[in-house]
């Protein structure tokens, strides 16, 4: 399969799951891309221009990993392996910068094309690359205390 066919939200899915690896991707009834937020997947969401900030951080250090940005509220949501929560002091400490961690049997909708203007009002501004795993959640959070 190669990028450049993919026209439906089925083929995207398929993509998602073969070509980055990002398990358990599906459709949606209304015909959204999802990547629920299971087992090991986890995702961070930060405020912009934090985000921007996170990503350049993470980047530093090898492991920037997927990163999707809103336009409405600007944002971004950063996909990441989930290796436990953080403690109580560190939770409230990223609730204090906007920083949430995506609660469990959650959703995080995909976009359905590589541009900043997709049908989803979301966009990569970092893909999903293959044979590239994820950062760990811990991973993430440290670099979210090291910028806020």
């Amino acid at each position: 399969m190669r990028l450049e066919e993919l026209a439906t939200p089925h083929d995207w899915a398929a993509a998602y799951r073969s070509l980055f690896g990002l398990p358990r991707v599906h459709v949606t009834a209304p015909g959204y891309v999802v990547l629920p937020l299971v087992d090991t997947i986890a995702a961070v969401n930060t405020p912009e221009p934090l985000g921007a900030l996170i990503l350049g951080e993470l980047t530093v250090r090898g492991i920037p990993g997927p990163v999707l940005v809103r336009e409405n509220p600007p944002s971004r949501t950063f996909l990441a392996v989930f290796d436990g929560y953080p403690d109580l002091e560190c939770t409230v400490r990223l609730e204090r910068y906007g920083v949430d961690i995506g609660p469990h049997r959650s959703n995080v909708i995909l976009p359905t094309g590589f541009g900043r203007h997709t049908h989803e009002g979301r966009w990569w501004a970092r893909a999903p690359q293959r044979d590239e795993s994820l950062p760990l959640l811990s991973e993430v959070v440290s670099a979210v205390t090291t910028v806020a």
